[in-house]
C-alpha cells in the first residue's frame, strides 16, 4: 500500500533535506563554519554502554542518581537530549554506529544469528559488516590513528566485522566492567605512548541478567513497574556500579588532561513492562530507541541540545571533528552542525528513523519534531499494517496512540517512512555459518538471546 500521494510539501522538502543535508554540512565546515585542528590530532575515545537507556540517567531527570560521574561529566559537554537509536537490538543498532548507514543498508540484523528453543543444531547464521562499507576504526586508522577496541557483548566481534580497522581487539562475552577496564589498564601506556589513538569501549553492564550490585541496590516497590520493580533495582545499581568503572577508564586515558574527544552513548535502551515486555525485545518504543548522547570536545563548555539526533550522526561528527573528506556512505550527519552560533539551519527539522526485523514482520519508526510514528509490516503480506502515531510533547512515555484521530497525518509519516526506506541504498552483508559449543550457546541464552 503506498501513500506518497499523500506525502505533504513541507515532508516532502524533510526528506529531500535529510539526504542532502550531510553535504551541506560538510560545505558549511569546508568554508570555515568550524574550526579545522591544528597541530597534533586528539585522541579520540568512544564508548558504546550496552542497554543504557537514557531515561534512567540523572543528567536525563531520572529522579535516583544511578551516574554521579557521569553527570559531572555530562555538565562540562554537550548533551544531545533527544537521541534515537538506529534499532532496538544490539547487532543492527552498533552496526549502524559504525557505518552511519540503517539496518536495511547494512544487513545485520541478526548478529550472531538468533537461537531457536526447538532447534538444537550449534550452528548458526552470522551476518557480518558488508566490507564495502567503512567503519569507525577503518576511518581512524586511514587517519593516522591507532586503533584499540575492548568489547563485552558477544555480537560486537570478528565474525560480524566489528574488529576490522583495528590493530588490537579484545572481545569478551559479558564478564563485566572490571574485565573490559583490565585489559585497558594493561593496553593504556601503549594507547598514551605514540601518537594519536582511537579507542573503542563497549561496557555490557548494566545488560540482563541484571546484577545486584551493593552497595547501590535497593529494592524498591514501584505500582507502575510491578514485577518489574526489582528488575529496575538491579539495573540502576548496574549503571552505578559501571559509573565507578568509566571514571577509572577516563583518569587512566587521561580526558581532563588532554585533548581528548569523547564521544558517548548506549547502542538501545531496556524496558520494564512500560510496552507489555521486558528486556529489548521486539519494539520501538522510547525506552528502547531514546539513548544518551554526550559529546565531549576539548575547550568546548557544557551545552545541551534539545534538536532530534540519531546515533548515525557519530561518523559523520569524526569526520568532521579531524578535518576529513565527507563520505556519500553517511546517512547521518556531523552534530557539530547544532552547536554555536554558527549551527546549520534545518539541521533541528530532519526526520530520524529506527528499524528493527523479525522473522515474520518488520518494525519502522521516524521521529519528526514531538511527532513519532511507529508502523509494523507483516512480511507475509504487505497489505497488513499496525500504525501508532504519537505525540512525545503530550506523551512522551508513548501510551497513547493518535493514529485513529489524525489518520491523515498518520498516512503522511507512513508515505515519508516508505519512501524513505525505498530510496536507500543498500549493501549486501557478508553470511557466513559458524559453530558454537554447549557453553557458547548457554551463554548466549543466558544472555537473552535464546528466541525471536
Amino acid at each position: 500500500m503506498s501513500h506518497e500521494s499523500s506525502l505533504s510539501p513541507l515532508d516532502s522538502a524533510r526528506l529531500r533535506l535529510v539526504r542532502c543535508l550531510p553535504f551541506v554540512v560538510a560545505l558549511f565546515l569546508a568554508c570555515g563554519g568550524e574550526k579545522q585542528p591544528e597541530g597534533p590530532r586528539p585522541n579520540v575515545v568512544l564508548v558504546v554502554i550496552d542497554t543504557l537507556r537514557a531515561d534512567h540517567l540523572p543528567f536525563h531527570g531520572y529522579a535516583i542518581d544511578t551516574a554521579p560521574y557521569l553527570s559531572h561529566l555530562a555538565e562540562r559537554s554537550v548533551v544531545f537530549e533527544n537521541a534515537w537509536s538506529g534499532s532496538s537490538w544490539t547487532p543492527p543498532a552498533t552496526a549502524s554506529v559504525f557505518t552511519s548507514v540503517y539496518p536495511p543498508q547494512h544487513g545485520v540484523w541478526f548478529g550472531m544469528g538468533t537461537l531457536r528453543e526447538k532447534q538444537r543444531d550449534p550452528t548458526i547464521p552470522v551476518h557480518s559488516i558488508p566490507e564495502d562499507l567503512e567503519t569507525v576504526p577503518e576511518l581512524m586508522r586511514s587517519l593516522g590513528y591507532r586503533t584499540f577496541g575492548i568489547t563485552d557483548n558477544p555480537h560486537i566481534n570478528d565474525w560480524v566485522g566489528f574488529a576490522r580497522g583495528f590493530d588490537r581487539f579484545q572481545n569478551f562475552d559479558y564478564e563485566g566492567a572490571e574485565v573490559v577496564n583490565g585489559v585497558l589498564e594493561e593496553w593504556k601506556d601503549d594507547i598514551l605512548g605514540g601518537g594519536p589513538a582511537f579507542v573503542y569501549l563497549h561496557y555490557m553492564d548494566p545488560h540482563v541478567p541484571y546484577h545486584r550490585r551493593h552497595p547501590w541496590y535497593e529494592p524498591r516497590e514501584d505500582p507502575e513497574l510491578g514485577q518489574h520493580a526489582k528488575k529496575a533495582a538491579a539495573y540502576d545499581s548496574e549503571i552505578r556500579y559501571l559509573d565507578d568503572f568509566l571514571r577509572q577508564a577516563f583518569e587512566w586515558l587521561r580526558l581532563e588532561e588532554e585533548e581528548t574527544i569523547l564521544i558517548l552513548t548506549a547502542d538501545h535502551g531496556e524496558e520494564f513492562g512500560d510496552h507489555g515486555k521486558g528486556n529489548h525485545l521486539f519494539q520501538l518504543y522510547g525506552e528502547l530507541t531514546h539513548v544518551p548522547l554526550v559529546l565531549h570536545l576539548p575547550g568546548r563548555k557544557g551545552e545541551r541540545i534539545r534538536a532530534n539526533v540519531s546515533t548515525l550522526d557519530i561518523l559523520p561528527t569524526l569526520r568532521a571533528a579531524l578535518g576529513a573528506p565527507p563520505s556519500e556512505q553517511d546517512e547521518g550527519m556531523s552534530l557539530l552542525a547544532y552547536l554555536g552560533e554558527d549551527a546549520v539551519e534545518g539541521a533541528g527539522t530532519r526526520p530520524i528513523f529506527s528499524f528493527r526485523l523479525a522473522d515474520d514482520s518488520q518494525l519502522q519508526s521516524v521521529v519528526l519534531g514531538d511527532e513519532k510514528f511507529i508502523l509494523t509490516k507483516f512480511l507475509a503480506n504487505e497489505k497488513i499494517r499496525k500504525r501508532e502515531l504519537y505525540d512525545l510533547g503530550e506523551d512522551p512515555d508513548e501510551t497513547r496512540s493518535l493514529h485513529t484521530e489524525q489518520a491523515e497525518r498518520s498516512a503522511e509519516l507512513e508515505a515519508l517512512l516508505d519512501r524513505f526506506e525505498a530510496e536507500l541504498e543498500r549493501w549486501e552483508p557478508l553470511r557466513r555459518m559458524i559453530e558454537l559449543d554447549e557453553d557458547e550457546r548457554a551463554r548466549l541464552e543466558a544472555l537473552g538471546y535464546g528466541g525471536s
